[in-house]
């Protein structure tokens, strides 16, 4: 009995052993949540906030105290808001407090609710009605689907150095189209700084699409719009557009950036990088005349001088073409700017379908297959890329950048797509990539012809360290090996929150032994 106890033991201490994220603390098990929007911040002062908004339960709250000890358990039901027709534009920490920015359409008006949550409490401190934009018209639908009009919409950022955030309003059924943006700035107190719409010399363009936006400090907001005309709209010339709002200004500054005319403009994002005092912008574009496919764009743009530094097409190396007889043929998901001032570009395959049953009724389906991960120097020369080899089923519909369009918001959990999204992380030495899959895949990365993962319930949280010659990279368990062939424990990396001041990586863990299901706030060391 002895003997049989400490082999136990033996293989819990190697599965701990191997982990190359060191435990350091974990909360209390409780239920699995599998719907709504869940999300983990790590809060200046050392607590934790794990937030999960559903239509149904309102808004649940644990707070944990610096020593990862759970002090609240709330609930919140908003008077302003019906979170069944709620859509979220942020949550992210204030002053110690979680912001939570959600739009609805009410009355077929689009707006924008904002919800204060006590970072010490867990309770609703605050909630207020702070934007709304033209009331839509019987025939909006129409115009949008069938006229190229951009859908009216809140746009929010936080700037990661600092507690200043602002909001970018496109009113794209306004009139009057130099009122179709507008910038409002808010400082570390929640109150609003400085509003103002841009100012479009000879109302040039009649559609704006956004693109993406950042805020640097109190000092300035940096907004990317594609603006174009069609055919029945005075031509067909278009642009893209750094619309600036800086501290003091009474009016948004518009400026042409001399991109490709012959280019359009699809999905883009930008990060602000300190070490060269630039945006970074990664767009994908295609071209107006043809139909060759999508093409990824990397570009620096001086939001000072307001003008292009730079515009490259990027790719992924030849070397990672050799693992599939199509090459790859991902598309990019995110743009991480490191903390030395390098930056990474994740890309992703990504296939979208619809399904039609016999009954008429149709569905989407999305699969996510390998990752390239490529790294620049911080002037956006090409460093090294890897591969990592995958294969993910969804059972919902997914499009290129969905992982930067998800960042600053949360996560969906929706019939277990949750865990078969992959997180990045920048540590201290070395940076990492990690996901759920199937162990039955630990010996096919080089080789190929993987397990394609639907279900699960039979994956493990695997990660790759980013470093070394090879293209392939070796992958190790995050929690350690489980014990039992019928023990998994995955992790919702999707929502994670990383401290980077004090090493700290914290997850929601799902322990699967022998279909025993529990989930817990877990705080590891990378």
């Amino acid at each position: 009995m002895k003997k049989a106890t400490l082999a136990v033991l033996l293989l819990l201490f190697v599965g701990i052993a191997n982990a190359q994220f060191k435990p350091v603390a974990e909360g209390p098990v409780f239920k699995e949540p599998e719907e709504g929007r869940a999300k983990i911040l790590q809060m200046k002062n050392g607590s934790t906030m794990f937030i999960v908004i559903t239509a149904k339960k309102g808004i649940d709250v644990q707070v944990y105290n610096e020593a990862h000890q759970q002090i609240a358990v709330t609930n919140i039901e908003p008077a302003s808001i019906k979170l069944k027709v709620a859509e979220l534009n942020g949550i992210f920490e204030i002053k110690g407090d979680v912001v939570l920015m959600l739009t609805a359409f009410e009355s077929r008006t689009p707006t924008l609710h904002r919800l204060i949550i006590d970072g010490k409490t867990g309770n609703l401190k605050d909630e207020q009605t702070i934007a709304q934009l033209n009331k839509l018209g019987l025939f909006a639908g129409y115009a949008m689907v069938w006229g190229d009009v951009p859908q009216p919409d809140f746009f929010v950022r936080k700037d990661p150095a600092s507690d200043n955030y602002a909001v970018a309003m496109f009113n794209s059924f306004e009139s009057d189209r130099s009122k179709r943006i507008e910038i409002v700035t808010y400082g570390s107190d929640n109150k609003e700084v400085s509003r103002a719409f841009y100012a479009s010399p000879q109302e040039h363009y009649k559609y704006l699409r956004y693109v993406d936006m950042t805020v640097l400090g109190s000092d300035k907001v940096c907004v990317l719009a594609y603006g174009y005309n069609t055919a029945h709209s005075g031509g067909k010339e278009s642009e893209l557009i750094l619309a600036n709002l800086d501290k003091g200004a009474t009016s948004v500054s518009f400026t042409e950036l001399g991109f490709s005319k012959d280019m359009v403009v699809y999905w883009g994002l930008v990060k602000y990088s300190p070490a060269v005092k630039s945006l970074v912008l990664l767009a994908i574009v295609k071209g107006k005349e043809n139909d060759k496919g999508y093409t990824p764009i990397l570009a620096f743009v001086d939001p000072f001088e307001k003008k292009f530094n730079s515009a490259d097409v990027i790719a992924p190396s030849e070397r990672l073409n050799q693992y599939s007889k199509k090459g790859f043929t991902g598309l990019p998901q995110n743009l991480y700017v490191n903390n030395d001032g390098t930056f990474t570009v994740i890309s992703e395959e990504i296939q979208s379908f619809t399904n039609t049953s016999s009954m008429g009724t149709s569905s989407t389906s999305t699969t996510l297959g390998d990752m390239a991960v490529v790294n620049y120097s911080k002037t956006g020369k090409f460093v090294n890329d890897y591969l990592i080899r995958k294969s993910h089923d969804l059972s919902t519909y997914l499009s290129p950048f969905y992982m930067a369009r998800r960042e600053g918001t949360a996560q969906g959990l929706y019939k277990g797509n949750q865990f078969k999204s992959f997180a990045y992380l920048d540590g201290i030495t070395k940076s990492y990539v990690l996901f759920n899959d199937t162990e039955r895949n630990n010996e096919k990365q080089e080789k190929g012809s993987l397990v394609t993962v639907s279900g699960v319930s039979q994956s493990d949280g695997f990660y790759y360290t980013l470093s070394g010659p090879d293209a392939i990279l070796k992958r190790d368990y995050v929690f350690g090996n489980p014990a039992g062939k019928r023990d998994h424990i995955l992790g919702l990396f999707s929502i994670s929150d990383y401290d980077r001041i004090n090493n700290l990586y914290v997850t929601l863990r799902l322990n699967n032994e022998s279909g025993k299901k529990g989930v817990q706030v877990v705080w590891l060391q990378p």
